[in-house]
């Protein structure tokens, strides 16, 4: 909220770390929604949420490396391998309202809102924040 409109247009130099994001999402495909459909829904809504991300989440065990590093493996051949978009809201109420938009919008997805203070708290690696996220993955 209060972030510039992305612009496509603008050299990778001088975009936002915000703009290269969904400049990824723009770029992406999952289960045959394309990433330009998800990217137009974001912006449609933008006075909704703060951030977004793409990105693929993965446990894995200690002393190993991460199954997330399929990007990495990906990326010779310009393939952005990432299965969940994830979208920080300023509450639960404004997280609840955008994941129904985007059940609706980017179908096939699976959508979760997090909401739980602890949990959403823990992750961003702050205490007390009040914020939600909608984390929505494709299989």
């Amino acid at each position: 909220m209060g972030a510039a409109v992305y612009d496509g247009s603008r050299p990778l130099k001088d975009a936002t770390v915000q703009e290269i994001q969904l400049e990824l999402i723009r770029r992406s495909l999952f289960g045959g929604i394309k990433g330009e459909r998800i990217l137009a829904c974001l912006l449609e809504h933008r006075e909704l949420w703060e951030a977004v991300l793409m990105d693929r989440l993965c446990p894995y065990r200690a002393g190993a490396l991460p199954p997330t590093l399929m990007k990495l493996r990906d990326l010779p051949s310009g393939r952005w391998n990432a299965d969940r978009l994830l979208i920080l809201t300023s509450d639960k109420e404004v997280g609840r309202k955008l994941a129904a938009i985007c059940e609706e919008k980017m179908p096939g997805g699976m959508v979760h809102v997090y909401a739980d203070p602890e949990v959403v708290d823990h992750a961003l690696g702050q205490g007390r924040c009040g914020k939600a996220i909608i984390s929505i993955w494709w299989d």
